[in-house]
């Protein structure tokens, strides 16, 4: 038998060979493509879990600040404030049904969070929203509350503890590398004092809105190729601290 022969005795064999070898190449990569969108998907749903929890913790928060508003302004002033609350916590809930909001529809609840929160402070908290973006606020599609956390830290944890001095909270909106940078500025107490202060009175509560944000954060960027970041450190001068600044940047669509 010469070698022609013998290659064409054995071409079945190797076909079959070939067939078994491209099958094989075929059912991994197919098993791993489902793979990946079965931990995108759970990713997905954690990602809205996590967005869901917020609205509980919003709402402690914000009912706890009733109290405060009665003492500090008076039944009036609370009757209002609960009225500015409801109409909040229906933003929320609707915001929080949706994957991706405008800028604007955030920046527009950011207004109406630091609103309701002046009313409760005395004083009241001085704010500016500034936006130095290169298209119109509802040219971007971000996640919704993402940055709300951020202020609630910020007037809790900075503005609150202040006394007989008015709190400043400056936001500022800008955009580079298809993502929304965001500043949040504030004259408290600052960051490391405010946390000096948590652990020296041993306290237990936590932030919920900053271990959610980062958990968030986390899947954001398990999912995108683009990076989701959040810093924190304080604002010094002459090595005093004079209030917090936080950066976050989210990319957008």
């Amino acid at each position: 038998m010469n070698f022609g022969e013998l290659f064409y005795n054995y071409i079945p064999l190797i076909v079959s060979n070939l067939i078994v070898i491209v099958f094989f190449i075929f059912f991994k990569k197919n098993k791993e493509k489902e793979s990946q969108l079965h931990k995108d998907e759970v990713s997905k749903l954690e990602a809205q879990a996590l967005r869901q929890q917020m609205n509980p913790h919003f709402i402690y928060n914000a009912l706890n600040s009733v109290q405060s508003v009665m003492i500090l302004k008076g039944e009036r002033e609370s009757n209002r404030y609960i009225g500015m609350l409801s109409k909040l916590l229906r933003f929320t809930l609707e915001i929080n049904t949706y994957e991706k909001i405008t800028l604007k529809e955030e920046i527009e609840y950011l207004e109406a969070y630091i609103g309701l929160q002046k009313m409760r402070m005395d004083p009241e908290i001085e704010f500016k929203i500034t936006t130095n973006l290169t298209q119109q606020p509802t040219e971007y599609l971000i996640p919704p509350m993402l940055v709300q956390p951020v202020v609630e830290n910020a007037i809790i944890h900075g503005l609150g503890p202040l006394k007989r001095r008015q709190g400043v909270l400056r936001l500022t909106f800008s955009d580079k590398n298809k993502c929304i940078l965001i500043r949040v500025e504030d004259n408290g107490v600052g960051y490391e004092t405010s946390s000096k202060k948590k652990n020296k009175t041993k306290m237990l509560h936590k932030s919920m809105a900053t271990k959610i944000l980062k958990e968030r954060i986390d899947i954001f960027n398990y999912l995108d190729k683009n990076k989701t970041s959040f810093s924190i450190y304080s604002r010094k001068m002459k090595n005093k601290e004079i209030g917090t600044i936080a950066h976050l940047q989210i990319p957008y669509n």
